[in-house]
């Protein structure tokens, strides 16, 4: 029995029919498709009372975890969503909630008989729908994160094409802390993963580790850079206390040119090119339909260069930013932006690898987090492989339409082919494993931002068992 996605069963009946075994029906992937989420808990600890297989033990332990996500995330009863939707449009109409529901503006899922909304769905409404859009106009301001980019964007296209400039020393503390909430009592084994700076990219350069919480483990050739961190947890003063990295390094603009960049024909025959115009499951997968989209929108276009730039603005036109459901809980990512028209910065970027990929163009996941002073968050982007010239920055989500990035002349296209100095990077690819390896699932399969946690009896939750923050101590 394979149930591994949660979201796929409480939203797409066939695949009950491919996971569950064919000789009979399988009493908790029905309990799951039908959103019986209570029973099918019920279930999986009866189950897990006398399983002995490793494997399946941990696709109950999986599936159980999975609910937990579920329902931290699609918390949201009707009412709570309507009244945030009537500050700003007090008539409101049950009708027009109604057709928001049935177009995924509104996201919910029926969970025990019950909708149950996605914990943003209200600000989603917003952000997706453009008749929705005016009732709630955002300041006129130019916010902090543009004035930053509005400084950022010339000074990194002055230095000229490929060059790497406008260094930026942060000093950074990345902590996590863990809650009373019972998951850990004396005795245990508390291990933890702290996304940190990769060092083998060119744009960052010069990682000190400065202080830390204790001992920690590091393996740079690991796709999901961390430190890992091991503590036996003796007393409550012992849990108490936060699991920490301190670090500095230096981060790099750089912008690419398009229009002069000269490239070679690809080597199709090379590991490069063979990895990374590949599909890979279950997100970068080449359906008919993301053939027939990638089609429509290059056409007959030869040149690798003006094929990322027509992906690049369809992307960037198409698919408004909007808060996202956990990525652990999404079977196929690119075409759940396809679906709902909407996607934040990860799940745009997995449809500008999937899309380019698909169109013969080399492409990969970059991710970690962005430093922009009073704008510090998570954060993906992507690469895109040229032939003699290697990766260059590519970022689909700071991309979408910005009239004050106007005066920088080349504007939101700047992020085409350039990136700013405030990143942190962290990650190479996406759901790769940590080093050292977790002996249990993660709260984000996808990607590795806030840190993860576990103990020798199971994952840990973010937000609920634990709770992670970053901040810059210092602009040098």
């Amino acid at each position: 029995m394979k149930l591994r996605n949660i979201f796929a069963l409480l939203g797409v009946a066939a695949v009950v029919a491919s996971c569950a075994p064919k000789a009979a029906p399988d009493p908790l992937a029905e309990a799951l498709a039908a959103g019986e989420l209570t029973a099918a808990e019920q279930m999986i600890e009866e189950n897990l009372a006398t399983a002995t297989d490793e494997t399946e033990i941990a696709q109950l332990t999986w599936t159980r975890d999975s609910i937990k996500l579920v329902r931290r995330d699609f918390r949201r009863d009707s009412a709570y969503v309507v009244d945030y939707i009537k500050k700003y449009i007090p008539e409101l109409t049950a009708e027009k909630v109604a057709e928001w529901e049935a177009s995924g503006v509104i996201e919910y899922k029926v969970i025990d008989g019950k909708k149950c909304y996605f914990r943003n769905a209200g600000p989603n409404v917003f952000r997706v729908d453009e008749w929705a859009a005016q009732f709630k106009q955002e300041s006129s301001d130019i916010s902090s994160l543009d004035s930053i980019l509005i400084i950022q964007i010339p000074e990194i296209t002055a230095a000229g094409s490929g060059e790497l400039t406008a260094p930026v020393r942060m000093k950074v503390r990345h902590e996590i802390t863990l809650n009373e909430t019972g998951a850990i009592v004396p005795g245990d084994t508390v291990r933890v993963w702290i996304p940190i700076p990769r060092m083998d990219v060119p744009r960052q350069k010069d990682f000190v580790a400065l202080a830390t919480s204790e001992e920690y483990f590091n393996d740079p050739t690991a796709l999901h850079n961390t430190a890992y961190f091991e503590r036996v947890i003796t007393s409550a003063e012992e849990a108490a206390k936060p699991f920490f990295i301190e670090y500095e390094y230096t981060s790099y603009g750089q912008w690419y040119d398009l229009e002069t960049l000269e490239i070679e024909p690809y080597d199709t025959e090379s590991a490069v090119y063979k990895e990374y115009t590949a599909e890979r499951f279950p997100h970068v997968m080449f359906s008919d339909r993301i053939k027939q989209i990638t089609k429509e929108v290059v056409g007959d276009e030869q040149d690798p260069r003006k094929k990322v730039s027509l992906i690049y603005d369809y992307i960037t036109a198409k698919f408004p930013w909007a808060s996202a459901v956990n990525y652990s809980l999404i079977p196929n990512i690119p075409e759940y932006v396809i679906d709902n028209t909407k996607g934040d910065c990860g799940q745009v970027g997995l449809l500008m690898i999937t899309m380019s990929r698909c169109a013969g163009v080399p492409a990969r996941w970059q991710s970690g987090l962005m430093f922009h002073p009073n704008d510090c968050n998570l954060h993906d982007w992507t690469e895109i492989y040229f032939e003699g010239v290697g990766w260059i920055p590519c970022d689909p989500s700071f991309g979408r339409p910005s009239e004050a990035l106007a005066v920088t002349g080349i504007g939101d296209k700047f992020f085409n082919s350039g990136i700013d100095s405030y990143r942190m990077i962290a990650n190479l690819d996406y759901s790769r494993d940590y080093s050292p390896k977790r002996r249990f699932g993660r709260c984000d399969t996808v990607d590795s931002q806030t840190g993860e946690v576990e103990t020798q009896r199971g994952m840990l939750f973010v937000g609920v068992d634990f709770s992670y923050d970053f901040e810059v101590l210092e602009y040098k």
